[in-house]
């Protein structure tokens, strides 16, 4: 009977025909007719077309039968692996383990891991994470995390995680802190920002109600600081009561920077309303220094200094002025090492300038064509309408409203005065933003300070991530350190993505989200070879299954990929991913290397 094999010699596979038969003795045997090929190199796909091949010259169809195979569901495969990949290149599979306690021995990291690849795949709450994984590549990783047998005890054993996940989270910072730093992380520079997230219900142990981001004022909330560094690196988190303010949180921050990442001097940057005086004294008296955002309508300082700008030149997008340019009552109030950074972008102020004049045509538009003479309650419905529509558009400071009961009359009417000094200041104000610091210009010119002041829209981005990418918003669970989890995993994610985008940026130098995007909108199909953003590359990945092929009953299933794309394979073999389309040979290949291991071999 004659077969094709494969056989190994020297560390190369090849494909063999060969016919079974019985020698002298009556004992089975195998004679190689032919051998086709060196395979050592080649796919599944490329085997078997160098078979079929063969078998065609010999003119031989009718001895062989393809096997009828019958595809099962498929497997989340391409959003797992990008996770898997940048989890075991930071070791984080040994930094988590590493700061749990020896006694436990629920596999902490190998969950972490799932609800951190769960984040970019399906996010929901944990128990839909908790029936995500049975449609996950990870349900067919042979020995990768033994859950309990029931499946309330296995469903439990994802909330117990978050309890040991929260308990570890400062040495995980920190060791991922000192590991980054090791790869050049620039640490000079620190950017924070709080946000609100939101719970559904009201029984979280630590939720309370405050000033909601999310515009969810009914719901409960905690606050989140994010700390990151210069290049967009997530240093580390914080989890706040729901009514912490922005300045309250400062000091806690950098006490934390001090003692746990040992970060003896930096520059702190935060947004309006983040550094107090206070603050900025906290700033001061630990040997560090910051820069600042300032509110444009404290308009004593920023009256001067529009001022000074006219006095130079108006129209310059950087001046800067000193301790020495401010007037004498001024001078009382700051340091005399402080600088002021004026900047104006004429863009900016263009189009603020056309959507406030459009507005304020729509807001008179409407008071023309209201009845502002009328009984009590008609004019109460005119106040509050008119009254709401300055408020969404932000309008509120231009127009005073009143109603004025007629002078015996049960009339009222409603007056409606316009502040044309309040807009002519507002219209002074477009396009233009300022910065306060105290940093030496030696150390940093005014280009400096305002390019770092730019790098917090790295913050504000991470946050639009977390929230609509990742959806660390709604939080469904109710103990303190399963909350300090979630967050926890959503930060994990953050990370991941991030690095991620990193990565895609180094392979696709020429990238621009914008443009790619209008490109997309305009073109029904993507192109194998354009370039990818991390949406689009969210999207081509999702698309990705892991797939069983089943023989018959007796006999282990075949797992095949669907399609990956060029620029896909580009992305995973940049991440070490090798062999993706054979999940049964799938590695990833370690930069970190542990001990002996060169990389993590995935047996399915």
């Amino acid at each position: 009977m004659a077969r094709f094999r494969r056989t190994t010699a020297k560390g190369n596979s090849y494909l063999q025909y060969v016919q079974s038969y019985r020698n002298e003795k009556g004992q089975p045997a195998t004679k190689v007719l032919g051998s086709l090929a060196n395979i050592t190199d080649l796919s599944e796909n490329e085997i078997e077309r160098i078979t079929l091949s063969f078998i065609k010259a010999l003119g031989i169809e009718d001895r062989f039968t393809m096997n009828k195979y019958q595809a099962g569901k498929g497997y989340h495969y391409g959003t797992c692996l990008p996770a898997v990949a940048i989890w075991e290149q930071l070791g984080l599979d040994e930094i988590i383990t590493k700061a749990l306690p020896a006694k436990v021995k629920i596999p902490v990291s190998k969950i972490s891991l799932i609800q951190t690849a769960n984040r970019f795949s399906d996010p929901g709450s944990k128990l839909a994470c908790y029936r995500w994984y049975g449609n996950s590549m990870f349900s067919q990783l042979k020995n990768f995390v033994n859950f309990p047998a029931n499946d309330k005890e296995k469903l439990h054993t994802y909330y117990r995680s978050l309890d040991y996940l929260c308990k570890a989270k400062d040495k995980i910072e920190k060791d991922l802190y000192y590991y980054f730093k090791g790869y050049g992380m620039d640490n000079s520079l620190v950017l924070y920002d709080i946000t609100s997230v939101y719970f559904e219900g009201d029984q979280s142990e630590i939720g309370t109600n405050g000033y909601s981001r999310d515009q969810r004022p009914d719901a409960d909330q905690i606050v989140m600081g994010l700390v990151m560094s210069r290049d967009g690196i997530p240093i580390a988190h914080h989890v706040f009561e729901g009514n912490t303010a922005d300045k309250e949180t400062v000091e806690e921050i950098i006490d934390d920077l001090k003692k746990r990442f040992s970060i003896k001097e930096i520059v702190f940057v935060g947004d309006r309303g983040m550094l107090t005086m206070d603050n900025i004294g906290c700033v001061k008296e630990s040997g560090n220094n910051y820069i600042m955002g300032m509110y444009k309508r404290n308009r004593r300082i920023i009256n001067f200094l529009m001022s000074k700008e006219r006095m130079i030149k108006t129209d310059l997008e950087i001046q800067e002025f000193s301790y020495n340019d401010l007037s004498d009552d001024l001078k009382k109030e700051y340091h005399e090492s402080v600088r002021f950074i004026a900047c104006y972008n004429p863009a900016v102020a263009k189009k603020t300038k056309a959507t406030r004049q459009k507005n304020i045509r729509l807001f008179e538009g409407m008071v023309k064509t209201s009845k502002l003479e009328s009984e009590l309650e008609k004019i109460k419905e005119t106040h509050y309408k008119l009254k709401s529509f300055l408020s969404k558009y932000h309008l509120t400071k231009f127009y005073n409203l009143k109603m004025i009961r007629k002078s015996e009359s049960e009339l009222y009417e409603m007056s409606v005065l316009k502040n044309s000094a309040a807009i002519e200041f507002e219209a002074g104000l477009d396009g233009r933003y300022f910065m306060q610091t105290e940093v030496d210009s030696v150390k940093l010119d005014m280009e400096e300070v305002v390019s770092s002041y730019k790098s917090l829209m790295k913050v504000e981005k991470a946050f639009r991530i977390i929230k609509n990418e990742i959806d660390i918003c709604p939080v469904y669970v109710r103990k303190e350190t399963r909350i300090k989890g979630h967050v926890m995993i959503c930060y994990l994610s953050l990370l991941t993505e991030i690095l991620l985008e990193k990565k895609l940026k180094e392979l696709f130098p020429e990238l621009d989200e914008k443009a790619e995007r209008d490109k997309i909108l305009k073109k029904s199909n993507r192109d194998d070879d354009d370039p990818l953003t991390i949406k689009t590359l969210m999207e081509e990945l999702d698309t990705i299954r892991l797939v069983p092929l089943h023989i018959n009953e007796n006999q282990n299933p075949l797992l095949i990929s669907t399609a990956i794309g060029k620029n896909i394979k580009k992305v995973f073999s940049s991440l070490g991913i090798r062999n993706s389309n054979e999940p049964k040979r799938l590695r990833i290949e370690q930069k970190r290397k542990r001990e002996n291991e060169d990389q993590l071999e995935l047996f399915f």
